[in-house]
């Protein structure tokens, strides 16, 4: 399902987090093999055992068709993973954003499981695992408002997601036990 169309799902649905957040939080919960998508997916159930309205649950559906595709591509290793953001017919700083955005929601759900699962991800065998959190931190500060429409600008944004897709296969590979 495309970023638009997946985001209209979330819009009617009256959810705030933003479709890049979700992504990036259900991605860490992948890679680090933890079925705890609550954070980041709305419940098909309300707190009283009511049931969600349709456009909750056809929002939840979507997201959990995303949850297997992207559990399918990653175990597969093909590099048929692909992030939740605005397409390139979207503006520049548009598309920015978002990544920041999604590497935060990673960031977001790898602290959730390290807190909850005490899991490290600074020992020596996962150096690498942790000098990638550690750039996508970098990542999630970036400024879009400093980002022109100029080809190189365009270039270094395309250059630093094709960074943070290898990046989450790089992550899933390291932690994956099977």
């Amino acid at each position: 399902m495309d970023y638009d169309k997946l985001d209209g799902l979330r819009k009617s649905a009256s959810i705030d987090m933003c479709l890049p957040e979700v992504h990036g939080g259900i991605c860490s919960q992948i890679c680090f093999e933890s079925d705890y998508f609550e954070e980041f997916i709305p419940l098909d159930k309300s707190d009283d055992g009511a049931s969600v309205s349709v456009q909750i649950g056809t929002y939840r559906k979507a997201l959990l068709r995303i949850i297997d595709t992207d559990a399918k591509r990653l175990k597969d290793g093909d590099l048929g993973f692909e992030l939740i953001i605005p397409g390139e017919g979207s503006p520049i700083q548009e598309r920015a954003e978002a990544l920041s955005i999604w590497c935060q929601g990673f960031i977001d759900g790898v602290s959730f499981l390290l807190t909850e699962h005490d899991l490290k991800i600074d020992q020596s065998e996962t150096k690498e695992s942790f000098e990638i959190i550690e750039d996508f931190t970098q990542i999630s500060t970036l400024d879009s408002h400093s980002i022109s429409e100029e080809v190189d600008q365009e270039l270094a944004l395309m250059e630093l997601i094709e960074f943070v897709r290898l990046s989450v296969q790089m992550i899933y590979d390291e932690f994956r036990i099977d």
